[in-house]
């Protein structure tokens, strides 16, 4: 059985939250952004958001063109087969400059 349209952008918006409700439990001037369990967190909430995004529907990814689906399927695929070229440093720049236009667009998409 497959997943529907709505549970694909509630998976993408939990995903999200979870990647906010992790960076908020750590000092992010301490020493612990270093620590390889809120790596490994990000890292496997950022596989759910991009095969998610993977299982939308054209017609779903064309309503936000400003988010770049493509690249966001590609991020998933780098951490599942090419994870030992992934920067933790670089996700979390992802999770500053980019998480927010794709959780404004989910949350415009999600009925309430």
């Amino acid at each position: 059985m497959s997943r529907d349209e709505r549970e694909r952008l509630r998976d993408l918006k939990d995903a999200i939250t979870a990647i906010h409700e992790h960076l908020q439990r750590v000092d992010k001037t301490a020493p612990k952004m270093d620590d390889p369990l809120l790596h490994d967190a990000l890292l496997f909430q950022f596989v759910v958001i991009g095969e998610a995004v993977k299982h939308l529907s054209l017609e779903t990814r064309e309503s936000a063109p400003e988010i770049p689906w493509t690249d966001i399927a590609g991020l998933r695929d780098l951490i599942a087969h090419e994870y030992f070229r992934i920067d933790i440093h670089r996700v979390l720049e992802i999770v500053e400059r980019d998480l927010p236009a794709l959780e404004r667009a989910i949350d415009r998409m999600l009925p309430d």
